[in-house]
């Protein structure tokens, strides 16, 4: 069971009503016009009304009388020339919605409610009404659930404020036509266990509507989700859509957008003090959930219908559900029991996971190194390429007993993202691990680059995850690795990070309070790389290790690779090794890697076997790699070499001491920048001596077959 992003049908552009749902000075109804009402049962009613004179009126504002539908009182909106939000030369209409069961005030012209809460779902279509042929009429259709603070739903541009075409004779009346359905619904909640419950009375009414449009339930608030720092709220959403050629019924579990509210310039800056401090964007603080949806048989005996899914509300995700939710075909049967007298009852069970996160930034400090790096002995400024997340889950076990007793396997959570190097990260955690039976909690770190999500892009990241031992630091599980991350390798990890046995083990320390705490500190290289290609009027001269210079020969690819954070990785590379993006050069894909070995810089090149414009080809390399000189050129040192790109794959080449490196005065490091330059001498395929001997044997073969035609010929 994986969590599907669902795309439910969108609505017609419908734009916000100004500031004030009532604004002023305003004009009601004019005495001239006219309105008529007809009612369709109790939930669904059309109205017309008619404005004469329109061209010549000066009023700024036309409000409608009221008129009741589905125990709500409706009105039109009409801005002749109009709002603050519309397009010049158009007009703004606008439907808005009143329970008249709260207290009111009135006046001569307006009448505005308390702060009672209630809501209520309708769907709606405002038309501007063509004199002579009605499907010339300029129509829009939309939906919406308005409540006491969302009064006023429309279109701020809806038509030209000086279409003649649509005034009617003899007094230039403009007509404006309105049909309207309000859901009845009911709705309940209960905290204890997460369960949620919307019965619609009159879904036949909006059978045909939901085909284009959808549905949505009253937005109810997890406890779990507000005691962790989120304001998800979350609501059922039901629309019609076809899937492999069938009608299905959709069903979705969406997050509510986030009301904002208007805070003083003090408290402003305070919040956004905050958010910067969690390095958690705004647009990421949503709820990870999981929930089941269901809709009810009706039919005493008859069996409900379950989906489990999960996932993360937010920047992720404003949708989790499925599109092929249940067949309309079985959904609409007589027998089935799912649509009962024109009512349907659906039910959403959700955990919410209770927790909270951290973030700070400090880089890695570095012993014994003054100047280079512009600072003071072992300290380093922060250039936002490094950061500390640690994420906190609370009531783990129960995560975990209800995975197991819904057999839902392959589960996994995702933290809210945070912020390192201008690219998006955040852990990923298999509670029951990736293998059968459950064995191992998994743990993995993904990072995206929100600035490019449609072509490839690649970042060097050196990542230590953990899983925090509460009784004893120093107890904690912690593993490190390097990777280069892209489009098509962005996440990476351990499948068997710990056991299942020693995470749940009560003396172990990693579960206290049914809590288990997680880590990540993320080290992002500072990077750019540059591909060109050297003609003959290029002429370098460098310093190799013996002194000779070495002239470019024409048209050779030159990969200049500049690492602008290399301090930070200073310790890393006494260990392991860091590694550029690969370059193609001659049909071959290449990359150089970086590292100390008894304070030695050692540079390679290697080669990508499984790519490439023919992957199944040897290639001989022939290469000279060069450390920069920032200060002076011609003390840049240079090294030759070669490889073969299948048989021997690279070749290490010692350079220099790092403490030479690392001498500010020697030019090599410069504001914590080192450039390498990679330039390709010559590239060709390489023939092994089986290939050699095949080639003879097979040139002798073709002799002999000349010879033999030959003789035929003669005779």
């Amino acid at each position: 069971m994986k969590p599907t992003t669902v795309s439910p049908p969108a609505a017609a552009p419908a734009a916000a009503a100004p500031a004030t749902d009532d604004p002023s000075p305003s004009h009601s109804d004019p005495a001239s016009a006219t309105f008529s009402v007809e009612r369709r049962g109790d939930a669904s009613a059309s109205c017309r009304w008619t404005l004469p004179d329109f061209p010549r009126t000066r009023a700024r504002t036309f409000y409608s009388r009221y008129f009741e539908v589905g125990g709500f009182d409706c009105r039109l909106l009409l801005y002749p020339r109009g709002d603050t939000q519309s397009l010049p030369g158009y007009l703004s209409i606008y439907l808005q919605v009143l329970d008249p069961k709260t207290p009111s005030s009135s006046s001569s012209s307006t009448t505005t409610t308390t702060s009672s809460k209630w809501d209520c779902f309708l769907s709606y279509r405002l038309s501007v009404v063509h004199p002579s042929d009605n499907s010339k009429s300029l129509a829009r259709d939309s939906w919406h659930r308005f409540s006491s603070k969302k009064r006023s739903h429309g279109w701020c541009d809806f038509a030209p404020s000086a279409a003649a075409s649509f005034l009617l004779p003899p007094h230039d009346s403009l007509v404006i036509a309105a049909d309207i359905s309000v859901l009845s619904e009911t709705a309940s909640f209960s905290e204890a266990d997460g369960r949620f419950t919307w019965k619609v009375f009159n879904f036949s009414l909006f059978r045909e509507m939901i085909r284009t449009q959808k549905i949505m339930s009253p937005a109810f608030f997890p406890a779990a989700a507000a005691a962790g720092g989120s304001d998800c709220g979350l609501r059922i959403s039901v629309y019609q859509s076809n899937v492999s050629g069938a009608e299905h019924l959709s069903v979705c579990l969406e997050g509510k957008e986030p009301v904002v509210q208007a805070t003083s310039a003090s408290s402003a800056s305070a919040l956004a003090s905050t958010s910067a401090g969690s390095g958690v964007p705004d647009a990421d603080r949503g709820c990870w959930c999981l929930f089941r949806v269901s809709i009810l048989n009706q039919k005493p005996g008859g069996s409900h219908i379950h989906r489990d899914s999960y996932g993360r509300f937010g920047a992720d995700s404003a949708s989790l559900g499925w599109g092929d939710y249940l067949k309309m075909d079985d959904f609409l049967a007589a027998d089935g029991g799912y649509l009962f007298d024109g009512a349907v009852v659906f039910n959403a069970s959700v955990h919410v996971i209770k927790e909270s996160n951290s973030f700070t930034r400090s880089l890695p400090t570095v012993a014994g190194i003054s100047g280079a790096g512009g600072g003071r002995s072992g300290t380093r400024k922060s250039d936002g390429h490094f950061g500390k997340f640690v994420w906190r889950i609370e009531n783990f076990t129960r995560l975990k007993e209800l995975l197991k007793k819904r057999k839902i396997t392959g589960l996994c959570i995702k933290s809210r993202r945070f912020q390192v190097g201008n690219r998006d990260c955040r852990l990923i955690v298999y509670p029951r691990g990736q293998s059968q039976p459950p064995c191992h909690l998994s743990v993995f770190l993904e990072v995206t680059d929100p600035r490019n999500t449609t072509s490839e892009w690649t970042c060097f990241v050196s990542h230590r995850l953990s899983v925090v031992n509460q009784k004893g630091e120093e107890k904690s599980i912690m593993k490190e690795s390097q990777n280069r991350y892209s489009k098509s390798a962005k996440d990476w990890g351990w499948r068997e990070f710990l056991t299942l046995t020693s995470l749940f083990d009560q003396d172990a320390g990693f579960l206290v309070q049914d809590t288990v705490v997680f880590s990540a500190e993320v080290l992002i290289l500072k990077e750019t790389a540059t591909m060109q290609e050297l003609s003959d009027e290029d002429y370098e001269i460098c310093s190799s290790s013996s002194g000779y210079q070495i002239d470019t020969l024409p048209k050779h690819p030159s990969f200049t690779w500049k690492v602008e954070n290399f301090l930070s990785f200073k310790e890393i590379m006494e260990t392991r090794k860091i590694f550029s993006k690969y370059f193609q050069a001659g049909g071959c894909e290449l990359r150089i890697g970086v590292y100390e070995s008894f304070d030695t810089m050692c540079i390679y090149l290697e080669s990508d076997q499984s790519s490439g414009v023919d992957p199944d080809k040897n290639f001989w390399v022939h290469y000279k790699m060069a450390i920069l000189n920032q200060k002076n050129s011609l003390k840049t040192v240079c090294k030759e070499s070669s490889i073969c790109t299948k048989t021997w794959n690279n070749s290490v080449l010692q350079f220099m001491k790092v403490s030479d490196i690392l001498d500010p005065e020697a030019g090599f490091l410069v504001r914590d920048t080192i450039v390498f330059v990679c330039e390709i001498i010559d590239c060709c395929p390489w023939f092994d001596f089986s290939d050699l001997e095949m080639m003879t044997r097979m040139s002798c073969q073709q002799i002999l077959m000349n010879l033999s035609s030959l003789k035929t010929v003669m005779m």
